[in-house]
C-alpha cells in the first residue's frame, strides 16, 4: 500500500501523524510525505521520505489589516490555510493520480482530501487535538468553496474517507461517523534530553506557550507574567521554549529552569502541573502524561481545547483577559491544593492508554484499499 502523507506547513501539524506513518513504513508499506518546498527539510527530520511538491504561498495576506474588533476572524482564518491548500492542490492531484492508495491528511489541509476526492481513492484526516474543525464546519466549510469549485467537487466536505482520533474521550467533542479511536503517542523530534535535578520536596510546575508564539508574537511576554505568579506559589519551575527563544524570557528568577527544544513528553511526568495556552500539542501531551493543566487560551481551538481540558476536571481555564500574576497563582495553588484534578489527569491517561496504538489502525487503513 502506498500512503501520501500530507500536512500544513508546520510542524505541529505534520508531527501528530508521525506515529502512525512510521507504523505504516515498519508494517512494510510505502509512505511518502507531500511537503510544500520550504517545509520539506522540517518534514525530513522526521526520517520519512519527503517529496517536495507544489508551491510556497504566502498566506499572511490573508492578515492584512486585521483587527481583533471586526469579528471577521474564521474568515481570515480559513482565507489563509485555503491559500496554502491552492498552491499544493494540483501538485497532490497528481500525486494521488499516479501513486498513492490512500492519502492521510491533518485538519487544516484542504488540498489532501481534494486531491484525494479528485482521485478517486480513500483518505483518512487525522486529528491532533479536539475536533474543533468539525464543531465549527457550519461556519467554516462554506468558506472553502473557491477550492472546491476549482476541481469540480460540488459542496465542500473536507473530512474524508474516515476521521483518525488521537483524543481521550474524556476531552473531545463530536466527531463524524465514520471515526476511528487511537492512541495519543506524542512526537516532536529528536533532541538530547537534559538531566532534570531530584525532587526538591516542591511541586515541579511546566510551563510552556508552544513553539510558534513567540516566533510570531516576538516576545514571551504572557511567560513572563505567569512566572511572576508562580513566584508566589512554593514550586520549582521548569519553562519549555523552542530552540533561540530563551532571549525573549529576559531575566529569569532564580531557581528556575529553561529548556530549549526538548520534547515535552520528557518533562511532563515529571510535573505536577503544567501552564501553557492551550495547544492541541501540549493539551494531548499533557493529557498523555496524566498531568493537570492550567490553561490560558487566547484564540481559535485553544479555546476548545481549554474548555475541554476544564469539563473534565483535569485542570482549569484562566482566560487570557484575565492573565495576572494572582490569577496564575490563584489558578495553580487550586490544582495543587485538590488532588482531584489530579486524579481526574490520571484517567483521562488511563483512557489513552487503553485506546489503539498506531500499529493496530494498520489493518483497518489497509481495508480502506480492498
Amino acid at each position: 500500500m502506498r500512503i501520501l502523507v500530507s500536512s500544513y506547513p508546520a510542524v505541529s501539524h505534520l508531527y501528530p501523524m508521525v506515529p502512525l506513518a512510521w507504523a505504516l513504513r515498519t508494517a512494510g508499506h510505502e509512505v511518502r510525505v507531500a511537503a510544500a518546498p520550504s517545509f520539506a527539510t522540517a518534514a525530513g527530520r522526521t526520517g520519512l521520505p519527503v517529496l517536495p511538491r507544489g508551491e510556497d504561498v504566502d498566506a499572511t495576506v490573508a492578515w492584512a489589516g486585521f483587527d481583533p474588533r471586526a469579528g471577521d476572524r474564521t474568515a481570515r482564518t480559513m482565507r489563509m490555510f485555503r491559500l496554502t491548500a491552492q498552491g499544493r492542490a494540483a501538485a497532490l492531484v497528481a500525486l494521488a493520480r499516479d501513486w498513492a492508495d490512500v492519502v492521510l491528511f491533518d485538519p487544516r489541509e484542504y488540498a489532501g482530501p481534494v486531491a484525494a476526492a479528485v482521485a478517486g481513492i480513500p483518505s483518512a484526516r487525522v486529528l491532533y487535538g479536539v475536533d474543533h474543525t468539525y464543531a465549527e464546519r457550519a461556519a467554516e466549510w462554506p468558506l472553502l468553496a473557491p477550492l472546491w469549485d476549482e476541481w469540480g467537487l460540488g459542496e465542500p466536505d473536507p473530512v474524508g474517507t474516515v476521521t483518525i482520533d488521537p483524543c481521550p474521550a474524556a476531552l473531545q467533542l463530536e466527531t463524524p461517523a465514520a471515526s476511528w479511536p487511537l492512541r495519543t503517542i506524542p512526537y516532536n523530534g529528536s533532541a538530547l534530553l537534559p538531566a532534570l535535578a531530584g525532587p526538591s520536596g516542591r511541586a515541579r510546575v511546566g510551563l510552556t506557550w508552544g513553539a510558534s508564539f513567540g516566533g510570531t508574537a516576538g516576545h514571551l511576554d504572557p511567560v513572563r507574567v505567569a512566572l511572576a505568579g508562580l513566584g508566589r506559589v512554593e514550586v520549582e519551575v521548569v519553562v519549555a521554549v523552542a530552540r533561540g527563544q530563551r532571549e525573549l524570557l529576559g531575566e529569569l528568577p532564580a531557581g528556575v529552569r529553561v529548556l530549549e527544544s526538548v520534547p515535552l513528553h520528557t518533562i511532563l511526568p515529571g510535573c505536577a502541573l503544567v501552564v501553557h495556552q492551550g495547544g492541541a500539542g501540549t493539551t494531548l501531551t499533557a493529557a498523555a502524561c496524566g498531568v493537570p493543566q492550567v490553561v490560558v487560551p487566547f484564540k481559535g481551538d485553544q479555546l476548545t481545547h481549554a474548555g475541554r481540558v476544564a469539563a473534565a476536571g483535569a485542570g482549569v481555564l484562566l482566560p487570557a483577559a484575565e492573565l495576572t500574576p494572582e490569577a496564575v497563582a490563584s489558578a495553580a495553588l487550586e490544582v495543587l491544593g485538590d488532588a482531584g484534578y489530579a486524579r481526574r489527569a490520571a484517567g483521562v491517561a488511563a483512557e489513552n492508554r487503553a485506546r489503539p496504538a498506531p500499529v493496530e489502525l494498520v489493518r483497518r487503513l489497509e481495508s480502506l484499499t480492498r
